[in-house]
């Protein structure tokens, strides 16, 4: 063979060795850390267990990781952490599963509910609840029917490393009470603990390390009394959340007995969610048994019974008064109060901002709402209930007045206004326009009186002048109805357009400047109205221009108006 020939080939080894040197050096460089892909493997695994209840029609797409590359494959496979987030599927991936977690600690979900034959998830859920003691996490949904066919009888053995409980049984028409003992009673490490519609009985747990209780719909034959639930929430001193739905019985007899005028409260320092949708009597009850802190956000659905009274309503005032009383930095300050009423209903939801009127996004727990009040059923005066309600909080800092179907007496303004010296703001969304000449910048009725209570909202004592509202800024009236201008026989407390004019007259006359708005409020005898006006300034009225109005408003020295309105396209709605 000649030299070069010779040469050349050996150029082109060289050549093919660098290349491959290079591209194993390209590959290291783009590489992620085994740990980073490891963690991200988890992650996305972890995401897809929270979101879907197994069984799938399909691998849970995470699965896929273990096929890309040959790399990825074995960081997949090296990793039991991965593998110990179980998707039931059938036995051969269920074994699969086990034997790749190793000894990780396993989270599982399963839902028995949809399925049409339920014998081969049962199966493989049997294999899975031999492996009970490295149980970390267990979600189930099952039907009622489930429950005596061997799905918790396999739970009766300790489970020393769970933490997170969840068990929903569906279609509880007859309710089965669980003959065996979950867990032998005693899970050491359980945080987390959520039933819905089930007959497991609490005292049956070891619960002193529990940091959330969720009870959804216990079954009325298997509801704890008070005194037996305050026995068992006793033993919580780590709580952080504590729901109840429906989940207790009517306290009427024990807020009665002995052993409530004697009970020493329980302490839930660690408490920042309670939220009870129980009897009035019930929620009435637990609030004057627990001690939580100021700054716990609370929400109550109170439900009415028939054998409710004003008492009740009374001792509610009476708790919130007594945990409002001392402000500190640690209570949230109250800016905005919302009251919406529908008929035997009422809301108050006691807000931190400002201008938080929305009225779908209210009360949701991410907005970090202080205190959230639903009364259900109302059988008493509504007026005076809401009245007595917020007299008990601290509302002077409050900024912002949303009611939502205003219709209320001139007295409960009177008296919702007197304690809302520095409001800025009122919003009053549907219904009919209440009689609001109670925001005449002078008010000649009296102050509250010791007697002005339940039964008793216009009770006074005597008359003096005060300023009301005296802050207010703009009033704001969305989708409300103004009654005709002729209608003197009125079937409910509403005003007409010219008597809310005469109302704000004193106020523009003593220069108070402010603004008020209409947004598709409906004027008898004409088409849906918007309208954007100023009042005060020095005792002037002008047109305040707004790109959202589709009117013009032009207010005279008289509150007299001249509106040229937009003709309604056609076919369209009043």
């Amino acid at each position: 063979m000649p030299v070069e020939a010779a040469t050349l080939g050996h150029v082109e080894e060289e050549v093919a060795r660098q290349k491959s040197v290079l591209s194993n050096l390209h590959t290291s460089r783009n590489r992620l850390p085994t740990e980073a892909l490891r963690d991200i493997f988890i992650h996305r695994a972890r995401d897809y267990h929270y979101k879907h209840m197994c069984p799938t029609k399909s691998v849970p797409s995470w699965v896929n990781v273990s096929y890309v590359c040959r790399h990825w494959r074995n960081v997949a496979l090296d990793c039991p952490t991965l593998w110990s987030y179980l998707f039931i599927m059938s036995r051969r991936w269920t074994e699969v599963l086990l034997a790749r977690s190793k000894q990780a600690s396993l989270k599982i979900r399963v839902n028995l509910v949809y399925l049409l034959c339920a014998s081969p998830v049962l199966s493989c859920v049997g294999i899975v609840m031999n492996h009970v003691e490295r149980i970390q996490g267990l979600c189930l949904r099952l039907p009622a029917p489930l429950i005596q066919r061997g799905v918790l009888s396999r739970l009766s053995s300790r489970a020393p490393r769970l933490q997170y409980l969840d068990i929903t049984v569906e279609y509880p028409n007859s309710p089965v009470e669980w003959s065996s003992l979950l867990f032998d009673g005693d899970p050491p490490a359980l945080r987390t603990l959520r039933l819905a519609a089930c007959a497991v009985p609490l005292y049956s747990f070891r619960l002193s390390a529990l940091t959330v209780l969720r009870l959804v719909d216990v079954p009325v034959q298997f509801q704890q009394d008070m005194e037996e639930f305050l026995a068992t929430l006793s033993r919580m001193q780590d709580l952080k959340y504590l729901y109840l739905y429906d989940a207790l019985p009517s306290a009427t007899g024990f807020l009665s007995s002995a052993v409530f005028k004697t009970f020493e409260k329980i302490d839930l320092t660690h408490l920042s969610r309670l939220r009870i949708r129980a009897p009035l009597s019930t929620t009435v009850t637990l609030l004057s048994c627990i001690n939580i802190p100021l700054k716990t956000q609370v929400r109550l659905e109170c439900k009415s019974e028939s054998n409710s009274s004003l008492d009740h309503y009374a001792l509610l005032r009476s708790l919130l008064a007594q945990r409002y009383k001392d402000q500190t930095q640690s209570s949230p300050t109250i800016l905005s109060l919302i009251v919406q009423s529908t008929e035997r209903r009422a809301t108050l939801t006691f807000g931190p901002r400002q201008r938080d009127t929305t009225p779908t996004t209210y009360g949701e727990w991410d907005r970090d709402i202080p205190l959230r009040i639903e009364l259900d059923y109302l059988m008493v005066d509504e007026d005076a209930i809401i009245c007595d309600i917020c007299s008990s909080m601290p509302l002077s800092n409050v900024q912002t007045l949303s009611v939502h179907r205003p219709i209320f007496s001139p007295a409960f303004w009177r008296r919702i206004l007197r304690q809302l010296q520095n409001v800025r703001y009122i919003t009053l969304y549907g219904g009919n326009m209440p009689d609001l000449s109670v925001l005449s910048l002078t008010d000649h009725t009296a102050h509250d009186s010791e007697g002005e209570g339940l039964g008793g909202l216009a009770a006074c004592d005597r008359s003096q002048s005060h300023v009301l509202a005296p802050r207010l800024e703009k009033l704001g009236l969305v989708y409300i109805t103004f009654l005709p201008d002729y209608n003197s026989d009125l079937p409910e407390p509403a005003i007409t357009r010219g008597c809310l004019m005469a109302a704000l007259s004193t106020r523009r006359l003593e220069g108070s400047p402010g603004h008020l708005t209409m947004t598709q409020c409906n004027i008898p005898d004409s088409p849906r109205f918007n309208m954007v006006a100023v009042w005060g300034g020095g005792g002037g009225g002008g047109c305040y221009e707004s790109p959202d109005v589709d009117v013009d408003v032009y207010l005279d020295s008289d509150w007299n108006l001249e509106v040229e309105e937009e003709e309604q396209e056609e076919g369209e709605e009043d």
